[in-house]
């Protein structure tokens, strides 16, 4: 997939159908307006492409930015016109869409509430207007649903702030992962036998506090692993960590490093245990738990449609 930058999208020549927007976790709705890109793409003759931002204001961003590309390149995206949002924050709808127009635009592909531009002045009804002056194609996809609700990312970050974890990997039609750095801990799971990675995550990330299982991926290396969230109650320390004890992993201090986690379902809420010996063997039950529930690797899941 070949990337360009909003500033230099004068210099490309050729003819496009787009869809615009940040798709944050590229999403089933978001896949829904991809396909329909590559559909008239391929109805027109055009190249599917995407205009879309690499940073923007979110409480916590549903993937990274080189995880973003990867899943639009996946999705038969062959071009990713970008930009920081700060770049273009203050262009007019109106300029916005000429930019776009003089480049090569041929149908736009957008979902139904749809908003762009300076204060977010453009919308479907504007673009209703123009396509017929500007000469381009307007396709308005409706909402996705999931389960009798509409997909959006906010409802997916909430979810997964919730815990809801299967839910949102639901809306997501895929597993969601993080990314983080393994730092220093109180190093309390290695005195019951049960060492775990202290992450710092990327993109900050809040996941529900609670017990989940789900997959770890060091060093190309994937394992079963059983996820911690939030504040541990059964220790003086109070602060928020996310812990991940990879089942049957043996290499050693791996602090700096960075691990990829993929949070599968949530098993329990956490409890307070005043006897390490009774918190051991709850442990132990959830990693048993875990091992007999996850039975595909992340990496062999295909995103549903």
């Amino acid at each position: 997939m070949e990337k360009i930058h909003f500033r230099d999208i004068a210099t490309f020549r050729g003819e496009f159908s787009a869809g615009i927007g940040k798709f944050d976790g590229v999403h089933l709705g978001h896949r829904e307006i991809l396909g329909m890109i590559s559909s008239e793409a391929e109805r027109t003759g055009g190249i599917p492409a995407v205009f879309t931002f690499r940073k923007f204001r979110a409480e916590f961003m549903l993937c990274g930015w080189e995880e973003k590309l990867a899943l639009l390149e996946k999705a038969g995206i062959r071009i990713c016109f970008w930009c920081d949002i700060d770049e273009i924050y203050g262009l007019s709808h109106r300029a916005f869409l000429d930019t776009m127009v003089s480049a090569g635009l041929k149908t736009l592909v957008v979902g139904y509430n749809f908003r762009f531009g300076a204060g977010r002045k453009g919308d479907v009804k504007f673009l209703q207007k123009k396509q017929k002056d500007k000469k381009f194609n307007l396709v308005i996809v409706p909402p996705r649903t999931s389960g009798g609700e509409i997909v959006n990312s906010s409802k997916i970050r909430t979810l997964i702030k919730k815990g809801e974890i299967a839910k949102a990997n639901d809306f997501l039609g895929r597993t969601f992962s993080v990314t983080g750095k393994v730092i220093s801990g109180s190093n309390t799971g290695s005195t019951i036998g049960f060492p775990t990675a202290n992450l710092s995550l990327e993109n900050n990330v809040r996941a529900g506090e609670g017990v989940y299982a789900g997959w770890a991926v060091y060093k190309d290396k994937i394992y079963k692993a059983a996820i911690v969230a939030g504040v541990p109650p059964s220790f003086r320390d109070k602060t928020e960590k996310f812990e991940v004890f990879m089942i049957n992993f043996s290499g050693g201090e791996i602090y700096g490093e960075e691990v990829k986690v993929f949070l599968f379902k949530k098993l329990r809420e956490q409890i307070k245990f005043r006897d390490k010996k009774k918190l051991k063997l709850r442990i132990a039950a959830d990693v048993e738990e875990i091992k007999d529930l996850l039975v595909e690797e992340p990496c062999l899941m295909e995103a549903k449609s």
